[in-house]
Formats: structure tokens, C-alpha cells, sequence
């Protein structure tokens, strides 16, 4: 029973293979790297930024050319068959009511936006890493455990065959151990395909085979630092996502402006030159001209359309205004859920632990007991599966509290 005694208290020791161990931090950094979410949400902030430099374009002067190369088909005496013209064109609008501006000031606005987006998208994908690698950590933890369990099971069974040879103890004790064994093998089949499920999704992640052996450095049973509770403001200063919904806000005012512009005046100006050959072309005689404009365009009437337009845009800035109250209000469940969850968990890991000594202590008496004759192979039964029962409990509290830190740092986008 010593035997059984030291494998029990030894089986926090990891089997040594040929791993790669990796942090929490180099985990998070190879998903993030990885990630194909991340991926597009990077591509299309890179997409908005080009989007609004090519808004600006418009608020610059335009340089037009255009030309035409003539050859006659039926030729006369002294007219050269051949002609042609250039004319190179400089175009500035003066004024457009405001499109142009507003063009360029929604664009880079939106830009800013996806670039929030992008910044929560990482946060999501971190917390997407933290769950995959708790989980893979405990999973590791009981699969671990369990095999001890089952060890400890079978050094049993050895002690309860001899002592049933030598007529210590009756046939019923060892059909109880060969039932117990059963049900411990049974658990250890279920840990181990618990233990693969949870090692793929790990890899997945950050885009490996499960053969490049990658495995947690940490077990879920290590101490965590909680985090300390923020204050709402400082929240949603933090979250990128309501920044975003900000300045949503923000494109949708711009948005009413852009929705006035084609009801105002439109003023431009160009300046242009013009080199083509004479008509008649008689000896290739060329000439050079210049010009220049102002056009003024202004809208008289159309039936209401410009209230309609106007109207149509301040409903999508009060469509974005509900968005980030709706956000707003979803922060704020989120945030009391998740500080909720940190507190039950940590509550009931600091619990279990102590639950667990209680279980340790027991074993060893039960074991001495069962030595001495005091007590019955039952007896030793209940206090190993109570042992490996609130062990187990022990790992899902610790569990509970990794994913419940991990979820408030996503929710408050902290580190």
C-alpha cells in the first residue's frame, strides 16, 4: 500500500517525450500569427486605407489628354492625307457641395473603424488561444491523473490476489477490485479521447499537424493572477469594438452631408491647350491654342428629393446610435457575467483544494487502517475514488477559473 501511496502523490510528474512545451504567450502568438481571421481582418483595414486614399484623390486637380491621328482615303492635289490633334486638359472642381470633402472624410473615418475591428477581431482570436490551451492543459491533467488512478488500481488488484491466496480475505473483495479496475480502464479510454479531441483543436489553431508534438508548458493547476476590476468608462475606452461603433457614428453624420451635396451648387474650372495640324493640311502647318473655363451647375428643383436624401441618412446615423447603445448594453452583461464567473470559480478552486488535502489525508489513513487490519479493501475503495472524484473536481475548478480570467480580459481587451 506505500507502493500505491507514492504513485498516488507522484502524479503531478509529466512523462518526458519528445514535446515542444509551449507558453500560454507563445501559444497566443502563434494563433495570432496564423490566424486566418485575423488574416482577412488585417486585409480589409488595408483595403479601407486604400479606399480612402483614393478619396482624396478626388479633392485633387485631374490631368485629361486625349488625341486623334487622321489618314484620308481619297487624297487631293497639294493636301497632305495625314492630320492629327492633341489636347492636354487641367480639371479642378472648385466646389461640389461638399461630396468630394465628404467622400474622403467617410472613407478615412471608415478606415479607423476597421482598424477597431481589427483590434477586437485579435482580442477574440487570443481568447479563442487562452480556451484551446486550458482546456488541451486540463485535459492533459486528468488523462494523467487517471492513468495514476489506474496504476494504483492494479498494484491494489496485486495485493488483493495475494492476500486472497494466502486466505485473508474473501472472494468478494476481489470481484469488488476487478470491478473497480473495469470501471477505472473504462475512464481511462473516455480521458485519453478527451485528451485528443482537445489536442487537435490546439493544433488547429495554429495551423499544425498533431504529430509536430506540440503540448502546454502549464497545467491548469498552477496559480493565476485575477485580474482587479474595471470601471465601466475605462472599459469601453479599451474596446476597440465600441470605438468602432463610434466612429460608424461618426461616417454616418458625414453620411447626411454627402446626402445634401448633389443638391448644391457645382462649380469647376479647367484650362486645357490644343496642337493640331491645319485644315487644309498643305504643308504640314501646325497650330497651338489655348482655353479656359468655369462651369457652374446649380440644381433648381426635383421634387423633394434632396429632403428625402437627407432624411434617409440621419435614419442610418440613428440605425448606428442604437448600435452602440445595443453594444454599450452588452459590454455591461458581459463584463458583471464574466466578473461573476471569476469569482464563483475562484471561489470554488480555492474550495476544491482544500477539499483535496482533506482527500489525501484520508487515503493515507484509510491505507494505514487497511494495513493494520482496522479497516476493509471497501473502505480503501471509497477513499481512493473519493480522492480521485475531488481531484477531478479540483481540475475543473482550476479550469473554470483559467477560461473566466481569459473572458474577462477579453471583455475589458486587457492583456
Amino acid at each position: 500500500m506505500r507502493k500505491i501511496l507514492a504513485i498516488l502523490l507522484c502524479f503531478s510528474a509529466l512523462a518526458s517525450y519528445a514535446q515542444t512545451r509551449l507558453s500560454v504567450d507563445e501559444y497566443r502568438r502563434a494563433v495570432v500569427e496564423y490566424s486566418h481571421t485575423l488574416r482577412s481582418a488585417r486585409a480589409t483595414t488595408l483595403a479601407a486605407d486604400e479606399q480612402a486614399a483614393l478619396s482624396y484623390t478626388g479633392l485633387l486637380p485631374r490631368l485629361d489628354a486625349s488625341g486623334r491621328f487622321e489618314v484620308a482615303l481619297r487624297q487631293y492635289d497639294g493636301v497632305k492625307p495625314f492630320s492629327f490633334a492633341l489636347q492636354p486638359l487641367v480639371v479642378q472642381t472648385i466646389y461640389a457641395g461638399g461630396a468630394r470633402r465628404s467622400a474622403y472624410e467617410s472613407d478615412r473615418v471608415g478606415a479607423d473603424a476597421a482598424l477597431c475591428d481589427e483590434l477586437f477581431t485579435q482580442v477574440e482570436v487570443v481568447y479563442a488561444a487562452d480556451d484551446a490551451y486550458w482546456n488541451l492543459a486540463a485535459a492533459r491533467d486528468r488523462l494523467r491523473i487517471t492513468e495514476r488512478y489506474v496504476d494504483i488500481m492494479r498494484s491494489l488488484k496485486r495485493v488483493v490476489d495475494a492476500r486472497f491466496e494466502n486466505g485473508y480475505i474473501s472472494r468478494s473483495d476481489v470481484l469488488m477490485i476487478d470491478t473497480r479496475l473495469s470501471e477505472a480502464e473504462y475512464g481511462l479510454v473516455a480521458a485519453e479521447q478527451s485528451y485528443q479531441v482537445a489536442l487537435h483543436n490546439f493544433n488547429v489553431l495554429m495551423g499544425v499537424e498533431q504529430a509536430a508534438g506540440n503540448v502546454p508548458a502549464d497545467s491548469v493547476m498552477m496559480t493565476i493572477e485575477v485580474p482587479r476590476r474595471m470601471a465601466l468608462d475605462e472599459i469601453l475606452d479599451r474596446r476597440s469594438d465600441y470605438l468602432a461603433s463610434l466612429l460608424r457614428i461618426d461616417q454616418a453624420v458625414v453620411g447626411v452631408r454627402s446626402a445634401r451635396a448633389p443638391y448644391l451648387p457645382q462649380i469647376g474650372a479647367g484650362i486645357g491647350a490644343t496642337w493640331n495640324t491645319r485644315t487644309p493640311n498643305t504643308r504640314w502647318h501646325t497650330t497651338i491654342d489655348g482655353s479656359a473655363y468655369v462651369s457652374v451647375d446649380v440644381p433648381i428643383f426635383g421634387w423633394g428629393a434632396r429632403r428625402r436624401s437627407e432624411a434617409i441618412a440621419r435614419q442610418r446615423v440613428v440605425v448606428q446610435e442604437s448600435q452602440r447603445d445595443q453594444l454599450r448594453d452588452q459590454i455591461i452583461r458581459d463584463e458583471t457575467d464574466a466578473w461573476s464567473s471569476i469569482e464563483n470559480s475562484l471561489s470554488q478552486s480555492l474550495a476544491s483544494r482544500r477539499n483535496l488535502d482533506i482527500a489525501r489525508e484520508n487515503l493515507e489513513l484509510s491505507t494505514y487502517s487497511y494495513n493494520e487490519g482496522q479497516l476493509t479493501i471497501l473502505d480503501v475503495l471509497s477513499a481512493q475514488l473519493s480522492w480521485l472524484q475531488v481531484y477531478e473536481n479540483a481540475l475543473e475548478a482550476a479550469l473554470n477559473l483559467h477560461l473566466a480570467v481569459a473572458d474577462y480580459r477579453r471583455v475589458t481587451s486587457t492583456e
